[in-house]
């Protein structure tokens, strides 16, 4: 245990006052520049005496100097996971001390609130002010549930009944999907890792190991040929709002790009006359495809200059209503749907659960059913990782059949186109 003495040099006066740090059977010697009458010294409290006479105020020197010797071992201990050599301590705590130069940053306590509000700027900072966004909804979340549930949002308050009650106002009153819960929770993790990184705070009241809900998937569909065939055939005419909406969603039904994308395409994006070139959105990425002629039709639809975009919670609305429309999509469609950490089963018709979102995974669906490799349908979409394009591929059993003799007969077509080539060459060589 490491301990402070405070002694004399000698016992003539006036002399210097030595401070003694031991541990572990070692000993640190500092002199500390104060002086003092030997008779005026307590041998006991190891202080000076009350006195008249005596420069009472050496004390209060005294007592600063233990607690900056303690504090600088301890954050050594601390942060190097070691205990510092003699010279080395009183190294640091003469430059610490007598120069004024801190050897540790003191960093300031910070609440929970605060560093969401830090990292929002480094998002931003960093050029992602979608992130930043969604950690902004996260903080704005927390402090709702706070004032609901009576919880000072504090790293403090953090605890098991905490993150239970969170994921319960969560369910119960947000209503949010398990998959949004499951996201929420981990932005709210990555805030406190974060705060533990920068060291605002040491521990936590919570195994952050298991703080996280464990994801499931949610059902989503993609569209058949025949339900796709449908929505282009419908006669919107009499409702040019709609009928916007329907094209716009054909136009991420034909590329497989993102509703931040698909909806923002124009003329511009159009280069050589037979590419369409664009920068992703989210991931600052370019893409370039071929100017589908599906695409090319929507283009001169409106003399190149396509409608405006507009939020995708609106566009989600709108096409709702397009999708109602649709006969094929009025049959059912049993999903699996999370209800209090329960996984249940539920029909809907299928027009409820066509979103935005949706028109990317009809792309990625209906290529692979044409036979398409997942490499270039990943070129097509920017999708980084096949295996997140995999999820986005929704085969019925009908389509995969469907895939697999696609496949047959193309290799067969090779094969006999094989099987004619050999035979001419036998024809010639006979000849």
């Amino acid at each position: 245990m490491a301990s402070v003495t405070f002694v004399l040099k000698e016992n003539k006066s006036p002399t210097s006052i030595i401070l003694l740090f031991r541990y572990d059977n070692k000993r640190v010697k500092i002199y500390t520049k104060q002086v003092v009458d030997p008779k005026f010294w307590d041998k006991q409290k190891r202080r000076v005496r009350n006195s008249i006479k005596a420069d009472f105020s050496i004390n209060g020197t005294l007592n600063e100097m233990e607690n900056v010797i303690l504090e600088l071992f301890e954050r050594i201990t601390q942060e190097f996971g070691r205990k510092p050599e003699p010279k080395e301590l009183k190294n640091l705590f003469e430059l610490e001390y007598f120069e004024s130069k801190p050897q540790f940053s003191k960093k300031k306590h910070k609440s929970l609130l605060e560093v969401f509000d830090e990292y929002e700027k480094r998002m931003l900072a960093e050029n992602k002010p979608k992130s930043a966004e969604k950690y902004s909804e996260v903080k704005k979340g927390l402090i709702e549930f706070g004032k609901k549930y009576k919880y000072e949002i504090q790293f403090e308050t953090i605890n098991e009944n905490f993150r239970n009650d969170f994921i319960e106002y969560m369910r119960t009153e947000k209503l949010y999907a398990e998959t949004t819960i499951h996201r929420k929770l981990k932005f709210v993790k990555t805030i406190i890792n974060y705060a533990i990184d920068c060291k605002y705070i040491r521990e936590m009241n919570i195994n952050l190991k298991r703080f996280v809900t464990p994801y499931t998937e949610a059902d989503t569909i993609s569209l058949t040929q025949s339900e796709l065939e449908e929505i282009e055939n419908l006669d919107l005419s009499k409702s040019p709002k709609l009928d916007r909406v329907r094209d716009k969603f054909l136009l991420g039904c034909y590329t497989g790009l993102r509703f931040s994308d698909f909806i923002r395409i124009n003329k511009n994006h159009i280069e050589d006359g037979k590419y369409l070139v664009i920068k992703q959105k989210k991931t600052d990425k370019i893409i370039t495809q071929p100017f589908w002629n599906s695409v090319k039709l929507i283009f001169e639809k409106y003399e190149y200059n396509l409608p405006k975009p507009i939020s995708e919670s609106n566009f989600n609305s709108y096409l709702k209503e397009v999708t109602k429309l649709c006969e094929t999509l009025k049959r059912e469609q049993e999903i699996k749907q999370n209800v209090k950490g329960k996984v249940v089963r539920i029909t809907k018709p299928r027009h409820l659960l066509v979103t935005s979102h949706t028109a990317r995974r009809t792309f990625s669906t209906l290529k692979a059913e044409s036979g398409w490799d997942l490499e270039d349908i990943s070129t097509a979409t920017g999708h980084a990782s096949i295996k997140t394009l995999r999820t986005y591929i929704k085969l019925n059993d009908k389509q995969k059949a469907d895939r697999l003799a696609k496949i047959h007969d193309n290799m067969e077509e090779k094969k006999q186109g094989k099987n004619k080539e050999a035979k001419v060459v036998q024809m010639k060589v006979s000849n």
